[in-house]
């Protein structure tokens, strides 16, 4: 077996490698080990197209795996699924207490045997014990109407009066509004643990038993599921886990894609896995899947609202035991989310709320590294990353996605309508002493954006601002009655507010619960923003605060005119004239983070590695100081691909020798927009197969497409290639059946000889998609992909790192303005890789 992989060992580690690893992998390999061994930060760079994912996955598995064979008086110790001999109390009279509670995951061996092997023949001693999360329990009082009726579809009882909650399971009802789901923690059964924060909601369960039977062997199947089983999450006496968790995150659901068709194809593809994501990606309800805001809908069914629930969601039982999962027909031992999805369809088990499930027994999470980043969804999902490792790939946008996970916008229109529905509460006197004073942060709030909104600075065409330091929006908030002081009360009547029971009076000796009418989805989700860039402001001083720019910006939309009924409700228009449209100012508050730093200094310091990687990270000393992160290892990789292989250039003309120079003003002349047409079509009509097209902006591209639609050298492309365009924003189905259109224009050759993809740097298709052999034989670059000057963002962004740029080491305005083009310029070209 060993012969199917390349073994190399590193740092101590062996890794099985699925073939001979080139220069620049091991490079990779040997940094990420120095970092994962010696608990330091990595910032790694390595080409499009090294095979960097493949490194960083085999060395990070190949580390975890090796803890279970570090000596016991190191904190971890092994226990592996298929053993010569079998230690237990029923089998060894020398077994101890100690030994029961030591364990990792269910693939880790014997260092000695490949993992493909151990992949193979471990499930024939597999404990399975029974999930008693929420969906268990529903799913367990929904097993006996399954023999008397097969239809999925049942009512929910309704009660008004019923036993009072436990602690996680209120916890979870408070995170149905957001987009991401709080998991239930493992509790023994007919057990209430409480509770206190997330990482005792996962490590809080720790049997206290005697030597029993143990789940080392195939044995605990006979003593049903008393013990802990293998399943349970890694921990030592403290309660720590043993073997951290790996984090991995990427820009996209497309990108986690390829990386877990990466994973296949190494000795860990069995490993316990989850892939994190949208309810967009995995619901699969028909009542949820057509409607247009599917957390709200889904919310409602999961509270059984008009009788109906979700039958997906009490199935996930079926499919959230990792081994189970794996050995499915169809599934893949790596999987994505398509493969889950269908899954689900298929059993009638939500893929959502599966994939949620199966992180507490997975050894590796895949995300979009938003989801790691942003404090709320981490805290809604409980994501604990304290001494976890964190890998993010393609992380050139980090920055931006840092300094978006910690700012937040909020019209006027969506204040207004929190601000009546906390009214109605109050004069319902439904929790007025806690719905009182959110009501009054949402109505001074307003009353602030009044009497600023005269005051506003025209910018450009119908738009206006004024904006405020950090520092002085604390003092207005002061004015408010917001400070350091009353800001942790309002966190606490927020979160009282967010309980759907509340105590009663004992009923016969019995505590009880009653259902109490709780503040929309819409307005919690607002509440829940401006309460977490709030708690950034204050946070240790306000240490934050200059950090951010606060702004009001005026824009306007056009909107129907209201229509006007006469007294028998029929609509009346007036006479002679037809519907009209009117023009409405739309005022929207913006907090703005202008340091990446703030959104990570949530996690820098509590995990235990952060790995950074991307092809495009040079000049890299701008990301430890933009991200307030020192990373002790730090690589650049040579690239695989021989200089012979590969032609780089600039072209300044074009065939009619007109010059070619893609600035603002010249991209708007005719003679430019044909000139390139001119072009695009010569280098079709030269090189076959597939070419890829990237122009700086969408707005560019419609234009010439207009452009060549008229002259007819669209027509012209048309006749050599397949030509495909890349929709701007769009359902995630539209841009997968577009790529496949253009793969399968090139794999199957008919007249046209190949595809043209026209799209846009930083688009879904300029990063992290691969375009392989025939598919990219050819990219080309119109211009320079810069940030919009004109952008309010971007301005400030390059005033604050001049501001900073001698005391934190930041690079200058300018210096960042222009790297951010080249780095998306560099991410484009190396699709051809």
């Amino acid at each position: 077996m060993s012969s199917m992989w390349s073994e190399y060992t590193i740092g101590g580690v062996k890794i099985y490698f699925p073939y001979k690893a080139y220069p620049s992998q091991l490079a990779m390999m040997n940094s990420i080990l120095r970092g994962l061994n010696s608990k330091q930060h990595c910032l790694l760079e390595s080409p499009t197209g090294s095979g960097k994912s493949l490194a960083l996955l085999c060395s990070a598995l190949a580390w975890q795996q090796s803890l279970s064979g570090k000596p016991a008086d190191e904190g971890v110790s092994e226990k592996a699924e298929v053993q010569l001999s079998c230690c237990c109390a029923c089998h060894s009279k020398d077994f101890t207490n100690n030994d029961m509670n030591q364990g990792t995951s269910r693939h880790f061996n014997y260092p000695s045997t490949p993992p493909s092997e151990r992949n193979g023949t471990s499930s024939t001693c597999q404990d399975s014990p029974e999930k008693t999360t929420l969906a268990a329990k529903l799913s367990a009082k929904k097993q006996a109407s399954i023999y008397r009726d097969e239809n999925d579809d049942f009512q929910v009882e309704k009660k008004r009066i019923r036993p009072l909650e436990t602690t996680q399971q209120i916890r979870k009802r408070h995170c149905f509004g957001t987009e991401v789901h709080n998991l239930d923690a493992k509790v023994d059964s007919g057990k209430t643990v409480k509770l206190n924060s997330p990482l005792e909601k996962i490590n809080s369960f720790s049997p206290q038993k005697p030597p029993g039977h143990c789940s080392r062997c195939c044995c605990s199947t006979k003593q049903g599921n008393s013990q802990e089983s293998s399943n349970t999450i890694k921990k030592d006496h403290t309660g720590k886990s043993k073997i951290p968790k790996i984090y991995f995150g990427t820009r996209t659901h497309k990108q986690i894609a390829q990386i877990t068709r990466e994973l296949r194809r190494t000795a860990y593809s069995g490993v316990p896995m989850t892939i994190l994501s949208s309810r967009d990606h995995t619901c699969v309800h028909p009542e949820v899947v057509g409607n247009f805001n599917r957390n709200e809908k889904c919310m409602e069914l999961l509270d059984g609202k008009n009788g109906k629930s979700c039958y997906f969601y009490h199935g996930v039982h079926k499919i959230s035991d990792q081994h189970t999962l794996q050995t499915f027909q169809g599934m893949c031992k790596a999987w994505d989310i398509e493969e889950l999805v269908s899954l689900g369809k298929k059993l009638k088990a939500c893929p959502y709320y599966t994939a949620r499930e199966l992180i507490q027994d997975a050894d590796i999470i895949f995300c979009p590294y938003n989801y790691l980043l942003d404090a709320q969804i981490r805290e809604s999902m409980d994501l604990n990353l304290k001494e976890q490792v964190v890998i993010l790939d393609e992380a050139h946008n980090i920055e931006d996605c840092a300094r978006e996970s910690a700012s937040y916008s909020v019209t006027e229109v969506q204040l207004r309508f929190a601000r009546d529905e906390l009214d109605s509460m109050v004069n319902n006197n439904i929790r007025k002493k806690d719905h009182e004073p959110l009501r009054a942060v949402c109505c001074s709030l307003i009353n602030w954006l009044e009497a600023n909104a005269e005051y506003l600075v025209e910018r450009d065409y119908e738009s206006a601002c004024k904006i405020w330091s950090g520092n002085e929006m604390l003092l207005t908030l002061h004015k408010m009655g917001i400070t350091t002081a009353t800001f942790p009360i309002l966190q606490g009547h927020f979160s009282a507010v967010l309980q759907k029971e509340e105590k009663i009076s004992p009923i016969y000796g019995k505590e009880e619960a009653r259902e109490v009418p709780v503040i929309s989805a819409s307005t919690q989700i607002m509440l829940k923003g401006l309460f977490m860039v709030l708690d950034y402001l204050f946070r240790q001083n306000s240490r934050f605060a200059d950090d951010y720019k606060i702004a009001i910006q005026q824009t306007y939309s056009w909107t129907n005119q209201i229509d006007i009924s006469d007294k028998n409700g029929l609509l009346v228009l007036p006479k002679n004239k037809k519907r009209s449209r009117q023009k409405t100012a739309v005022h929207v508050l913006n907090f703005w983070c202008l340091n990446p730093a703030v959104a990570f200094s949530d996690i820098n310091g509590k995990v235990q590695t952060i790995v950074l990687t991307s092809g495009t990270l040079s000049p890299m000393k701008s990301f430890s100081s933009e991200l307030g992160v020192t990373f002790t290892i730090q690589l650049e990789a040579n690239h695989i691909i021989k200089n012979s292989q590969v032609w780089v250039g600039t072209i300044g003309s074009g065939p009619k020798g007109r010059n070619l120079c893609a600035t603002f003003q010249n991209t708007e002349t005719f003679e430019f927009q044909d000139e390139v047409g001119a072009l695009l079509l010569s280098v079709c009509q030269t090189v076959s197969q597939g070419i890829l097209c990237f122009l700086p902006s969408y707005k560019l591209l419609e234009k010439l497409k207009e452009r060549w639609l008229s002259t007819g050298l669209w027509h012209n492309l048309e006749l050599v290639k397949t030509v495909i365009v890349e929709p701007q924003g769009g359902e995630k189905t539209n841009f997968d059946e577009l790529l496949q259109v253009y793969y399968d224009a090139i794999k199957y050759k008919g007249e046209k000889d190949g595809a043209l993809l026209v799209a846009v740097c930083r688009g879904k298709v300029s990063e992290g998609l691969d375009f392989s052999d025939d598919n990219a034989r050819a990219v080309i670059t119109i211009g320079i992909p810069f940030p919009n000057v004109k952008d309010l963002q971007v301005e400030l962004k390059r005033q604050y790192n001049d501001h900073h740029s001698k005391l934190r080491g930041l690079l200058p305005g300018r210096q960042w303005y222009e790297i951010q083009a080249y780095r998306a310029l560099n991410q484009a070209l190396g699709r051809t890789f």
